[in-house]
């Protein structure tokens, strides 16, 4: 906890030049005491810092000082760069920024991997919206949105967006909606239009709920239980969590999987065609059917 605290101590230092003592207490949550005790573990330590009393004084580093990269290990040191590199996803340029690190770290080869959450042929589109949305989580922007849901109705809605959320192949917007005063998550691919606003918002926000939170679950599912030949392997593992797979002798696929038993459900399992087969319950069969007659009595007339 300790040595936490005192890289903390550091990034601040090196960001701000100088700080106050009761600034750096509220700011690491501790005792103005604890603080002057920590600039004293780091001056032990070989860190040039000092602290100065009166007007204008505070605790700095001394001019010219850089961060060891000894300090940070060499795994570290790669995720740094691995984070720094997935901010080209956004659309960010930090070609100079990744030279630079690399440089310093020593590494060779800063382009080893190339991270693009935007979606077949929407680069432009998705990343255009992802710094929007950027823009308004940083300025704390009070923001505008059209969202589809799932019934297909768009509905308008203003909301402080308070991060983003990558999961599960898809990205999220989190944020506190005005209208319904309580914090909501809306998939950032179907908002279909959004819109800054020129007012800002002061709420802290400290207790954001998480996607995986212990409350209650999003949905109460069904058992299911699936077949797939062997053809299909690309998209059963796509799809499905690897546990919920069992691998036959004949190399057909079983999976067993809950889902909320919905038109969803339905119009997903159908995406499959002929290539799949329910094994239990059997009314989903059914369901299935009846819903494939549907769609063949539709496109025939």
């Amino acid at each position: 906890m300790k040595n936490g605290r005192l890289f903390r101590i550091l990034y601040i230092l090196l960001e701000r030049q100088n700080v106050t003592a009761p600034e750096l207490a509220r700011l690491l949550e501790v005792s103005v005491r604890t603080v002057y005790r920590d600039v004293e573990a780091l001056s032990m330590a070989g860190v040039p810092i000092c602290a100065s009393a009166g007007k204008g004084g505070g605790i700095s580093l001394m001019s010219g000082y850089t961060f060891d990269k000894a300090l940070l290990s060499d795994d570290e040191q790669n995720q740094i760069l691995f984070a720094i590199q997935s901010l080209q996803a956004a659309d960010q340029n930090v070609d100079g920024l990744l030279k630079k690190l690399g440089g310093a770290f020593q590494k060779a080869d800063t382009n080893w991997i190339e991270v693009d959450f935007s979606r077949w042929g929407m680069h432009r589109t998705d990343n255009r919206k992802f710094e929007q949305l950027r823009k308004a989580i940083l300025e704390k922007r009070i923001l505008h949105i059209k969202y589809c849901g799932t019934s297909g109705l768009i509905s308008e809605r203003d909301v402080k967006p308070l991060r983003l959320v990558f999961k599960d192949k898809h990205w999220y917007l989190q944020a506190f909606c005005m209208q319904a005063e309580a914090f909501r998550v809306f998939k950032i691919s179907r908002i279909t239009e959004l819109s800054l606003y020129d007012v800002t918002f002061a709420d802290s926000f400290r207790d954001i709920p998480s996607l995986d939170s212990d409350g209650p679950p999003m949905f109460s599912g069904t058992p299911l239980r699936l077949r797939f030949p062997s053809s299909m392997a690309f998209r059963v593992y796509d799809e499905f969590d690897r546990e919920s797979i069992e691998p036959q002798p004949d190399g057909r696929l079983c999976v067993s999987v809950e889902f909320p038993l919905d038109g969803w459900v339905i119009s997903y399992l159908l995406t499959f065609g002929t290539e799949i087969e329910i094994l239990e319950p059997l009314y989903i069969r059914e369901q299935i059917a009846d819903y494939a007659k549907k769609i063949y009595d539709h496109h025939k007339t």
